[in-house]
């Protein structure tokens, strides 16, 4: 996973501290490489096309514009960029002013920050009726910003993190959605989707539970005392204080005792109560935990990061 700060040397202030907040929004062991305009030649060129592809992407589809780079010397090279309309025969537009493109910021292969008024400059002949031609932040694009005023960077740095998060979470929902639970670990989803494990780790440590409404679900027995070695029929009930529609909820039950039905699930609608028949065969004597996970299907890949409650039972 990788973050790049494009810049040139008179914008160190604008791009100082960047890193150091994307490393507080995203999570603090982010790799951060500041991508600095020299004045080699091949690096210069180097650093274009990284950006030309990157911009490229961010623009929506249907503009038809097509980037090109060109590099020239001036007191040490520089780039500037073609701008090709497909509406029009040889309709080019050269964006030579750098200042108009950096500084930049780039997160997973991803442009996310540009300069405020870019997509203004990236148009044949703007005018107040048009949009940006740029896809937005969280249609999976870049948003623009004065890179002078901190706090509007600084939130929309903060938006970043949350969209990171946010695709984290649906990317980790669909990779479960084809895999055995007992296949996954943490070490190949995170090489699978091509981001850093530590990222994987702090996500799920710090957010699993705290950006659902999974700390709003509780469980109780309706028997706390069954006999030892016999199957005892117990209502198990899953109260929903949340106003999320539970379907297929799946419940996870671990602890010293047989358990059928083995695979548990109830729909539970919000603000509801729903009573779900088991049956219980303890195989060990004395007074000991039952751990209850709730999980929907769709967030089985964070079972193991989910809160945990304990039910008690007594056994003799």
């Amino acid at each position: 996973m990788n973050v790049e700060i494009f810049y040139m040397d008179d914008q160190e202030d604008l791009v100082a501290g960047l890193g150091e907040e994307l490393r507080r929004q995203v999570y603090p062991g982010l790799a951060v490489k500041l991508q600095r305009l020299s004045s080699n030649q091949r690096e210069v060129i180097a650093m274009g096309q990284r950006y030309v592809k990157l911009l490229q992407a961010s623009i929506r589809p249907e503009k038809g514009f097509d980037l090109n780079l060109a590099a020239f010397e001036h007191f040490g090279y520089r780039f500037y960029i073609y701008v090709y309309y497909a509406f029009a025969y040889y309709a080019a537009k050269k964006i030579e002013r750098l200042s108009g493109l950096l500084p930049a910021v780039a997160v997973r292969n991803r442009m996310m920050l540009v300069p405020s008024g870019l997509g203004r400059e990236l148009e044949w002949a703007w005018n107040d009726q048009l949009s940006s031609p740029l896809i937005a932040l969280e249609m999976g694009g870049a948003a623009e910003v004065d890179f002078r005023k901190r706090e509007a960077a600084e939130q929309s740095l903060a938006q970043i993190g949350r969209r990171m998060r946010a695709d984290l979470l649906q990317e980790m929902r669909a990779y479960a959605s084809y895999r055995s639970l007992a296949a996954i670990d943490l070490a190949t989803l995170a090489q699978d989707l091509d981001v850093d494990m530590g990222f994987a780790q702090h996500f799920l440590k710090t957010g699993a539970a705290d950006w659902t409404f999974y700390r709003q679900l509780t469980c109780e027995l309706d028997q706390r005392k069954i006999p030892l070695g016999r199957w005892t029929r117990v209502s198990l009930s899953i109260r929903n204080d949340s106003d999320v529609p539970l379907s297929g909820l799946i419940i996870k039950v671990a602890g010293p005792v047989e358990i059928r039905p083995t695979r548990l699930q109830a729909d539970v609608p919000p603000r509801s109560t729903r009573k779900v028949p088991v049956a219980l065969k303890p195989n060990e004597s004395g007074e000991f935990p039952l751990e209850v996970v709730l999980a929907l299907p769709d967030d089985r890949v964070f079972t193991d990061w989910l809160p945990i409650q304990h039910l008690w039972l007594e056994c003799d």
